[in-house]
């Protein structure tokens, strides 16, 4: 497999920690489970991706859980654009919302781009196969 940036590991957990670390109080509030799958998933996420790209052993079958991450952030980071900017929120809050979001789409592709280079890599050292 690809050798995974420390650099990479450390994003997603620092910025995982920076977006969602504070809301954890949130959860004690939820008025249902839309708060506890939102912040809890994304954190758990977070944690298990920059576990699974710093610990080489975790790497060589992780490209699911890379994958998941991607995906998990870009949905749930639009459907936070689309509500903020739709809302009545003030500029600042937006504005801050945004960067977060950028931030996460940036980590989003290079953990997409490192499990696809990953699995390209581990494919080209098998041994080809020949078709007679």
């Amino acid at each position: 497999m690809t050798r995974a940036p420390v650099w990479l590991a450390l994003s997603v957990l620092v910025w995982s920690g920076v977006a969602w670390g504070g809301r954890i109080g949130l959860l004690t509030e939820a008025d249902g489970w839309s708060d506890l799958i939102r912040i809890g998933g994304s954190l758990l996420l977070g944690l298990a991706t920059a576990v699974a790209l710093f610990v080489p052993s975790l790497r060589v079958r992780s490209a699911p859980l890379f994958y998941s991450f991607a995906i998990w952030t870009v949905v749930l980071w639009l459907r936070s654009m689309v509500v903020n900017w739709s809302g009545s929120g003030n500029l600042p809050f937006k504005l801050v919302h945004t960067i977060l979001a950028a931030g996460f789409f940036i980590l989003a592709y290079l953990v997409w781009r490192y499990a696809r280079e990953s699995g390209r890599s581990s494919r080209g050292s098998s041994p080809a196969r020949s078709g007679a």
